[in-house]
């Protein structure tokens, strides 16, 4: 019969706290207790503690692994799922993240497309980002501004393909 492993004899598990609720047989390192709300609280490793697992993939990997979890050992109760609920509802509420790239400049990338509909040139493009405001901020790069220009995204059929060498 092969060996089904288990904490009681798990090696460089800590013996003096709880345990990952997630990594279990698995944990390395000191574990700190979440609390997520409704009454419920979690031991996790500082891995999984971090903000940057809590908020993963918008708390969804925090969240099915968690009600995944409770649903195997029997006790996903209603507080629990209250509390999963509440911690993908707080993610949802934050505000809108910064866009990145060209994102970041909607209305002058609408006013560079209006104008290379018009057929103005790459000096005119240029010229318009140029008297562009953009306070703290970095301007959009020359290269971003090309990008824009062979996207051609105001005509209904993409722009021609280049010859490569």
């Amino acid at each position: 019969m092969p060996y089904a492993p288990s904490l009681y004899k798990a090696r460089g598990v800590p013996l003096k706290q709880p345990v990952c609720g997630i990594c279990i047989d698995r944990t390395r390192g000191r574990t700190s207790r979440v609390e997520l709300g409704y009454g419920v609280s979690i031991w996790l490793c500082a891995a999984h503690a971090s903000p940057h697992f809590l908020a993963g993939r918008s708390g969804r990997d925090l969240v099915l692994t968690l009600m995944r979890t409770w649903q195997a050992h029997g006790c996903y109760t209603a507080a629990r799922r209250k509390a999963l609920d509440a911690h993908l509802a707080r993610l949802r509420a934050r505000p809108p993240r910064h866009r990145p790239g060209s994102y970041a400049w909607p209305e002058l990338r609408r006013r560079v497309e209006a104008a290379c509909a018009k057929g103005a040139g790459a000096h005119a493009v240029a010229q318009l980002a140029a008297k562009a405001r953009y306070g703290i901020a970095a301007p959009p790069s020359a290269r971003t501004l090309r990008r824009w220009r062979t996207e051609r995204r105001w005509t209904a059929q993409p722009a021609p393909a280049r010859a490569g060498p």
